[in-house]
């Protein structure tokens, strides 16, 4: 995939449209929010790329000292939110004596930044944009909110696999639902319980036995 802000005026309200099936809290069809996953942290300072299905590229939007990370404190299970400033600092919700990062991951964040947290997720783990302007990545994101119960991932070689053959690669991870969009590249996951890093070792496992595999951004030398 090549990084890039691209035409996004209407395509948003699309792939809203697309995902509303997929994600109990889905996005609006106004283009407020799109739900997508990490991709990386882009070249450009203080920005991150998200897979968005609908869209040919990832999106690219900035996450400033005013963005809200909303998610799960792991330790306790209650709602958790959070300024990006206050990414390393202690839970906020339940007074733990690990960092918000860690919490909303599950394990320790080496340097408790909002970068970290983000690679530190399961990978595909379903990230809500919420942009500070409707439709308008550019704009920077007001909130990013962490559901561990929804994936989506970037994939390849699951062409002409059937519901039931999907489902069937999802299922020992507690997938209860599981499509492909975007001309099979990329798959979308409905689970029954948190998404962790031992499942989505798991998941990998099981796109490799099937002759697919997770795409990646291309790392330089």
């Amino acid at each position: 995939m090549k990084s890039g802000i691209f035409n996004l005026a209407g395509v948003l309200a699309v792939a809203a449209t697309a995902l509303s099936l997929s994600f109990s809290s889905p996005a609006r069809a106004d283009g407020a929010t799109v739900t997508g996953s990490f991709w990386q942290i882009s070249k450009e300072a203080g920005k991150v790329e998200l897979v968005v299905p609908g869209q040919a590229a990832p999106v690219v939007s900035a996450i400033t000292d005013t963005t809200v990370i909303s998610g799960t404190c792991l330790d306790c299970m209650l709602p958790l939110e959070f300024k990006t400033t206050q990414t390393g600092k202690n839970c906020a919700v339940c007074g733990c004596s690990v960092s918000n990062a860690a919490c909303i991951v599950g394990k320790p964040v080496k340097d408790g930044t909002w970068q970290s947290m983000l690679k530190a997720l399961p990978k595909g783990v379903a990230l809500t944009a919420t942009f500070v302007e409707a439709g308008k990545p550019e704009s920077g994101i007001k909130k990013l909110s962490v559901n561990l119960r929804s994936i989506v991932l970037a994939v390849s070689g699951l062409d002409g696999q059937s519901a039931d053959q999907l489902l069937g690669l999802v299922k020992g991870i507690g997938g209860t639902k599981a499509e492909l969009v975007d001309a099979g590249k990329v798959l979308v996951v409905t689970l029954k319980a948190d998404y962790t890093a031992d499942k989505a070792t798991k998941l990998e496992k099981a796109l490799i036995d099937a002759n697919s595999k997770i795409n990646a951004p291309v790392v330089a030398n």
